[in-house]
């Protein structure tokens, strides 16, 4: 990779809880030595190391499996996106997001924040698209097999209705003003990871 951020590629990787994007975004940044930005965790890390009154309210609302408060935790994602990439330019070929954006909030805040960084031609959005009956199947079979925490059912609905209030006027957003590349999420992870390679074009 050259110096400078000129060739630094972004992406998003946007879709339901149990659309299987975490599964295809491992398989794109091993691909094309992607820095592997996981959103929970960053925010997960966070409150591990701080016990302030605004931190402890957001360690409730993700219990509940509600999505963090978008201007925090944009905070915590924006702080350690510049740290990656001014530290780690010559080592990855560009960053791809695991849970962001999750708010028309954080979409358009974020947009414009990483425009400025890499240029909006460096930045590709997805969204893996499930039907939600498929997705309901999906997340009973998981429960069954490995006994998720994060995949209770009162909390995978919460999550879904929380996905559709919140994530998806973001996707509306980001198709409006930037456009998202849709993928079908219903076929298999293999054929799912070969559409987004032709539709990459790699």
């Amino acid at each position: 990779m050259q110096k400078g951020n000129d060739n630094f590629q972004i992406f998003f990787v946007l879709g339901a809880p149990g659309s299987g994007k975490g599964t295809q975004i491992k398989l794109l940044a091993e691909k094309l030595g992607l820095f592997h930005f996981i959103t929970s965790q960053a925010g997960k890390d966070y409150i591990k190391e701080h016990n302030d009154t605004e931190t402890l309210k957001e360690k409730e609302r993700q219990e509940k499996g509600l999505l963090w408060d978008s201007e925090w935790i944009l905070k915590i994602i924006k702080e350690k996106t510049e740290e990656i990439i001014k530290g780690n330019k010559d080592k990855y070929k560009g960053l791809i997001y695991d849970g962001s954006p999750r708010t028309l909030f954080e979409a358009k805040e974020f947009l414009g924040f990483l425009a400025e960084k890499v240029g909006k031609e460096n930045i590709k959005v997805m969204e893996i698209d499930v039907d939600e009956n498929k997705l309901r199947d999906r997340i009973k079979k998981r429960l069954i097999l490995e006994k998720r925490i994060d995949d209770k059912e009162k909390i995978f609905e919460t999550r879904i209705k929380e996905y559709k209030k919140e994530t998806m006027p973001a996707l509306k957003f980001l198709e409006q003003n930037h456009g998202v590349i849709k993928i079908n999420g219903d076929q298999s992870v293999e054929a799912v990871h070969k559409e987004i390679e032709s539709k990459l074009g790699l």
